[in-house]
C-alpha cells in the first residue's frame, strides 16, 4: 500500500514482494450534493438506496477498478449503515426466531456447531436447522441440540437485553455462538469473493474516512458563492475542485 510521508504528504510507492499485489484504498463515496440541499420548499429525492442496489453498483466498481487497475487488490472502506451489513436471507438471525418450532420465521442455512461449545462431543458437527417434518427449529430447539440448559430463559429480552451478559435470553445465547458471530455482510462476501478486501469503519467515524473531509470542505465553499443562476451554480462547482490534500 502506497504511504505519505512528511507535510507536504509525499507520495510513496510500496516496496512489492514477489507475488504479492499492490493494495489501493477505496473509500466509501457518497454524492457531495444532493436533491433536496439548500432548498426550502422542496424534497426531490425519488427512491431509497438499499442492499440490492448497493451489490449491483459495487459490482460494476470492482469491474471497473479490475480494468483500470490490473494486478492490484483493492481495500474497500465503508462506513456502518444497515445496507452496508445486510446478510443473506438465510442467515442465522436469533433475535428473529421463535422460541418453539414452526411458526412465521425465516428458513435459515444449517450450522456447524463450534469448539467453543460446551458439549465436547458436539464440536464440529453439523447442525440442520429444519426438523424432519420441514418446520423451521425455534431458539429452544436449536440450543437444546447445543447441549445448552434452556429451562427458565425466556426468548428475547425486552425491550433490549441488559449491558454485559451472557445468559439473559435464549437469543442473545445463540447470537453468542461463535458461528453467528463469524457471520459476513453481502457486501464484504461480494468484495473478497471477487479477490479484494473490505472493512467497515467504526461508528461515529468522521475522523476516520477523509471524504467526510472533502465533503465538509465542498460544502462550505459551495455555500459561500452567491448563486443568482443555474451558470452561477455550475459555476461554483469548481469547490469540488479546490480541497487541498492537507484537509484530508
Amino acid at each position: 500500500m502506497a504511504q505519505y510521508h512528511g507535510p507536504e504528504l509525499k507520495h510513496c510507492e510500496p516496496n512489492l514482494q514477489p507475488g504479492k499485489k499492490h493494495v489501493i484504498v477505496q473509500f466509501h463515496d457518497e454524492s457531495c450534493f444532493h436533491t433536496n440541499e439548500f432548498k426550502w420548499s422542496a424534497w426531490c429525492v425519488l427512491l431509497w438506496w438499499d442492499t440490492k442496489q448497493l451489490l449491483t453498483q459495487v459490482t460494476n466498481v470492482i469491474d471497473i477498478f479490475n480494468v483500470t487497475h490490473p494486478n492490484c487488490k483493492a481495500l474497500f472502506i465503508f462506513d456502518q449503515s444497515s445496507a452496508h451489513a445486510s446478510l443473506r436471507p438465510d442467515a442465522l438471525q436469533p433475535f428473529d426466531m421463535n422460541k418453539g418450532n414452526g411458526g412465521k420465521q425465516c428458513k435459515q442455512k444449517d450450522t456447524i456447531i463450534p469448539n467453543n461449545n460446551p458439549t465436547i462431543s458436539l464440536h464440529g458437527t453439523v447442525q440442520r436447522m429444519m426438523t424432519e417434518s420441514g418446520e423451521t427449529k425455534g431458539l429452544q430447539t436449536v440450543l437444546k441440540e447445543r447441549g445448552f440448559v434452556t429451562k427458565g430463559i425466556c426468548a428475547k429480552c425486552s425491550p433490549v437485553c441488559p449491558f454485559e451478559n451472557e445468559k439473559c435470553c435464549l437469543a442473545w445465547i445463540f447470537n453468542r455462538q461463535e458461528y453467528v458471530i463469524n457471520q459476513v455482510s453481502m457486501l464484504e462476501e461480494l468484495i473478497t469473493k471477487a479477490g479484494h478486501h473490505c472493512i467497515f469503519l467504526p461508528k461515529f467515524h468522521c475522523e476516520l474516512n477523509p471524504i467526510e473531509m472533502y465533503w465538509g470542505y465542498a460544502k462550505y465553499h459551495y455555500c459561500r458563492v452567491f448563486k443568482n443562476t443555474f451558470a452561477d451554480a455550475k459555476a461554483a462547482v469548481s469547490s469540488l475542485q479546490s480541497c487541498p490534500l492537507d484537509t484530508l
